[in-house]
């Protein structure tokens, strides 16, 4: 049985409602037809902390939207859910994040790994988190695509997003991404770390052959084995470079 939320009572171009869920719906986990799967994850950001709190902050933020759409008239009606963050998750990523800047700000100095016993665990500590991470991610997507859901993730950074990939490719066997982003992450095991959000293409290329095309749009910042990786990936990836964009629109195409 499909139960369906009662929107008879529901007005929305009303202020929204603080009890109501996402974008002030009042619809269920139950009845939604797409679940936002918050993963509130930082562990290897390059520069601050604080994007793990990004689905607490845009859930709140949402509450200010309008629901009208001239293009898209009463699509909210298909119901929009999002669950809270999980504290756990939240709670690993805020312990091992420390770790990691404590990891990061050590190399950065020139500090060797195996010069260091305490470091060498850290960085051990950290690979396991992420991989505990993806194995969550994958398991709460799949537990939803069972449940007959669309899946959108909302995360801390872009490593959130191999888990779901996984779990994309044995519900629907091949597929392609498309990347908007100003950087590649196609670095391996940035950092050391195997799981880096700087990673995070280059790890679903290798270890799930049902992404056979990545498009990527809008990239301004690479390193040369990115490009390297880029160019003899037999057409597996299309980059799109900002500043041929930006050029093409210039010239008036």
């Amino acid at each position: 049985t499909v139960l369906m939320t009662d929107l008879s009572l529901f007005d929305p171009n009303a202020v929204s409602n603080p009890n109501n869920n996402i974008f002030g719906l009042p619809f269920t986990k139950e009845d939604a037809k797409l679940i936002i799967l918050p993963v509130p994850w930082e562990v290897t950001v390059s520069r601050h902390e604080g994007t793990a709190r990004a689905p607490e902050h845009i859930f709140r933020s949402s509450l200010l939207l309008e629901l009208f759409d001239t293009t898209l008239k009463d699509k909210w009606r298909n119901g929009y859910y999002m669950p809270e963050p999980d504290k756990k998750i939240l709670l690993k990523s805020d312990y091992l994040r420390k770790e990691a800047e404590l990891y990061i700000n050590y190399i950065t100095d020139g500090g060797i790994l195996t010069e260091n016993k305490f470091m060498c665990k850290t960085i051990k500590e950290i690979n396991a988190g992420s991989l505990m991470l993806n194995n969550w991610v994958f398991e709460n997507t799949k537990d939803l695509f069972m449940q007959d859901k669309l899946v959108g993730i909302l995360g801390g950074d872009l490593s959130t997003s191999f888990g779901y990939y996984k779990a994309l490719a044995e519900k629907y066997g091949d597929f392609g991404v498309l990347q908007i982003d100003a950087h590649c992450s196609m670095r391996k095991a940035y950092e050391g770390f195997s799981y880096s959000h700087a990673s995070a293409m280059y790890n679903a290329l290798e270890e799930i052959p049902a992404i056979n095309k990545i498009v990527q749009a809008g990239i301004r910042d690479f390193c040369e084995a990115e490009w390297d990786y880029i160019s003899n990936s037999n057409g597996r990836i299309t980059t799109y470079l900002d500043v041929s964009i930006k050029n093409r629109i210039a010239e008036g195409e």
